[in-house]
């Protein structure tokens, strides 16, 4: 009856064998699953390829009302009931009409966004971006003020890197017939020694019609 005895002590060992390869499979899934998991939360995010525009606490009558549109590297611009380049009649690209969000190409150096509301108020936003690369964020808040219909706009520009730029303006009144030129990015006048010395206006706007 001897040989039982060694049997029952192998069929142990099996059992135990085959118990310490379970733990240590298990063991091995853990360490997989936390290493991924690691990694997954420690992974920087995928940078955005485009540039957001966002309303923010804006009441939606007046949201419904807002376009946005922009000009690459602008010198002078014309409204006349549609926004265009002066030099060659071209209107503006729309990049919102009436919703709280949209996206833009983020590729770009120096642009102008124009935001109209009800084809009667307008600001303009000249916007210098050092590097292409990176994406914006344009959060916009506008309420009228208490005592007149003058809008109020307040502007945050929030890119991936770098600091956050806040702005806050009313915007102006929407002639039918304006142009706006932007005199720091002409070619500067010959000097005149009998001219008066003094501040030069960074942009210009001539009303050519109510």
């Amino acid at each position: 009856m001897q040989w039982i005895g060694y049997l029952k002590r192998i069929i142990v060992a099996n059992h135990n064998l085959v118990y310490m390869r379970g733990t240590w499979i298990i063991l091995l899934i853990m360490v997989i699953i936390g290493a991924g998991m690691y990694f997954w939360l420690g992974r920087k995010p995928k940078p955005a390829s485009y540039d957001t525009i966002v309303f923010k606490s804006t009441e939606d009558s007046i949201v419904k009302k807002m376009q946005v549109y922009l000009a690459d590297d602008p010198k002078e611009v014309m409204y006349d009931s549609v926004w265009m380049m002066s030099s060659d009649s071209v209107p503006l690209k729309k990049v919102l009409d009436g919703v709280t969000q949209d996206t833009m190409s983020k590729a770009y150096g120096n642009i102008t966004l124009f935001l109209t509301y009800d084809h009667k108020s307008f600001y303009d936003l000249e916007i210098t971006k050092p590097n292409p690369k990176l994406a914006y964020t344009y959060t916009f808040e506008i309420e009228p003020m208490t005592d007149s219909d003058t809008l109020i706009l307040d502007g945050l520009i929030t890119p991936t890197e770098g600091d956050a730029m806040h702005f806050a303006s009313p915007m102006m009144d929407l002639y039918s017939k304006f142009v706006i030129t932007y005199n720091h990015k002409l070619p500067p006048p010959p000097p005149d020694s009998n001219a008066i010395k003094g501040h030069d206006a960074n942009k210009t706007i001539t009303i050519l019609k109510n």
